[in-house]
């Protein structure tokens, strides 16, 4: 007799809680479509303005055939300037990434001030893109490449220091806690440990993130960082747009030849 009672309260708490899930699913959906709504109008994202505007865009490739050769020669030249800068950035953005990670990884950071200040290096160091960076660095140093180079160690810092320390906190911990428990300082266990266990994974994070400089570096010339970026922001501001297509052959190359590359050297290391 007791049962049936129960039984009737615990059919309606199960009807209220399939209820309640439903109108939970109807609201987060809702508030996703409000969010793509609101995002369309702010971006006066217009189908037509597209279509109709076709036109400029068949002139604009009307008037860049055929290519210049004239810029040919300089914008080889200028290719091999951004990526020796993406290099030069790549390379002392994973020293100094590597720098900070032990500080950056919780499982073995000497201590939380220490492992949140690394952190708060790192995060800084993402917040702000790396064209803010340029902009900085040419307000300092002037003109050129070595603005580029600046920019592009400190995002690189910024990623890696993020994607290794993270890895690190992933990693299988038994070879150290072995070390540490043999009495081996924490720069013997970092270098003996830590990083031969991560190292197939480092490698391909400092391969992807060269691929990702070359094309940052691109951009990074639009504000006078130099390399061939800087040849296309001029080319286009003076509507040379057949100079403008030889550019772009030539940064197409460019970044086909750097992927091919990278993809070789990871299918050999990793």
């Amino acid at each position: 007799m007791t049962s049936e009672p129960i039984s009737i309260d615990s059919s309606v708490g199960s009807a209220r809680s399939g209820w309640w899930r439903i109108a939970r699913r109807i609201l987060i959906g809702a508030a996703i479509v409000a969010l793509y709504v609101q995002a369309w109008i702010k971006t006066e994202i217009s189908v037509s303005s597209l279509v109709t505007g076709y036109h400029g865009m068949l002139d604009i490739i009307r008037r860049s055939v055929p290519p210049s050769t004239d810029v040919l020669g300089d914008s080889l030249r200028q290719s091999v300037v951004t990526l020796d800068t993406a290099l030069w950035g790549a390379t002392f953005g994973v020293f100094l990434a590597l720098l900070l990670t032990p500080f950056a990884a919780r499982n073995i950071a000497p201590n939380r001030v220490v492992y949140e200040c690394a952190r708060v290096i790192i995060g800084i160091a993402r917040a702000i893109p790396d064209l803010i960076f340029a902009l900085i660095f040419v307000t300092a140093v002037g003109l050129g490449p070595f603005p580029g180079v600046l920019a592009l160690t400190v995002g690189t810092v910024g990623t890696l220091g993020k994607l290794f320390a993270e890895t690190i906190e992933d990693m299988d911990m038994g070879p150290v806690d072995a070390l540490r428990v043999s009495g081996a300082s924490k720069t013997q266990v970092f270098l003996h440990a830590v990083i031969p266990g991560v190292l197939p994974t480092f490698v391909s994070l400092v391969l992807y993130r060269l691929d990702h400089n070359v094309r940052s570096g691109l951009v990074l010339g639009f504000v006078g960082a130099g390399g061939i970026g800087f040849m296309i922001f001029n080319s286009m501001q003076l509507f040379q747009y057949q100079q403008v297509f030889t550019e772009l052959l030539v940064v197409l190359a460019m970044v086909l030849i750097v992927e091919r590359v990278s993809t070789a050297l990871r299918t050999r290391i990793v």
